[in-house]
């Protein structure tokens, strides 16, 4: 499987032209790679980095399980931990539909805003949900003051950035000092321990996208967002454990959802004894603005 690239492939991280494929997409022409110099996965998927289309043209009303029910013990470790008994403001970054920026709103003493660049999700956020400080646009793009949050969230959003600097550097420009910088994304050591498992118990099968990678940018583990952090000003990072998403419903959902949630309690116990060590949770991510400016 390891093979190396030509060197018109380079590393988004560190520019390095030198990686091997560690695995390759069979549903698509995508191909996986491990950076030589500096150790990032990443993938040869190459977007639009303002693609605003995911959710099409318009978002119909109704229930979207996915991204409000499924989302609520997650959501909730996250009040609990960085939001109750606390006052400020909050901007979730790539907010999608504006589920999360409701129930953040919904805490006493905190202004919850979004930033979402696909203008069908924005209008369902504030037609459907009532929401009033969602703005249609990129961040860099946004007239916020400087310092101004208390807490930025990033959730499912920077592994599509295929050049998450400018990003990351505008965050930190926004956030107060010593404000909090949290991001949810998936973890590449527990990626690839899924799908050689998939594979190794039913085959490969067409179609099937083992690390989704026709929309991933990058497959960040541990160390490389840690540094990726680091190189942007931020200091104090530390990883967190959160409940799953639920996507079962009736009841396989039950079992499903179960197992998720046994599973959960068992990684993050590894995670705590090993003293972060081991970790085979998604990565949620958090950093704080420290007192160096960002790097440009």
């Amino acid at each position: 499987m390891s093979k190396r690239q030509p060197r018109d492939i380079v590393c988004p991280r560190c520019g390095v032209p030198s990686a091997k494929v560690i695995g390759r997409s069979e549903s698509q022409p995508v191909i996986y790679l491990r950076c030589e110099d500096c150790g990032h996965v990443f993938s040869s998927f190459r977007a639009d980095p303002h693609y605003s289309g995911y959710w099409g043209a318009d978002v119909a009303p109704g229930e979207h399980h996915y991204w409000s029910k499924a989302r609520k013990k997650m959501h909730r470790d996250f009040f609990q931990r960085f939001v109750v008994r606390r006052s400020g403001r909050l901007l979730d970054m790539g907010s999608g539909l504006g589920f999360f920026v409701k129930a953040a709103a919904s805490h006493p003493g905190w202004d919850a805003y979004g930033c979402e660049i696909s203008p069908a999700a924005v209008k369902f956020a504030r037609e459907q949900l009532g929401l009033k400080n969602v703005v249609c646009s990129p961040l860099q793009d946004v007239n916020l003051p400087p310092a101004s949050f208390d807490i930025i969230t990033i959730w499912d959003v920077l592994d599509h950035i295929l050049h998450p600097d400018p990003l990351l550097s505008r965050c930190h420009a926004l956030l107060k000092q010593d404000g909090i910088l949290f991001i949810r994304t998936p973890n590449i050591s527990v990626q690839l321990l899924r799908v050689r498992l998939l594979k190794a118990v039913g085959g490969i099968r067409s179609g099937t996208k083992y690390m989704q990678g026709s929309d991933h940018a990058h497959h960040y583990s541990a160390r490389s967002i840690q540094e990726l952090l680091q190189r942007n000003g931020f200091s104090d990072v530390e990883f967190v454990h959160l409940h799953p998403i639920e996507t079962g419903e009736g009841r396989r959902g039950l079992l499903v959802n179960g197992a998720k949630n046994l599973s959960f309690q068992v990684l993050r116990a590894l995670a705590v004894c090993s003293g972060g060590r081991l970790n085979f949770d998604n990565l949620f991510v958090v950093a704080r603005k420290g007192t160096a400016a960002a790097s440009p």
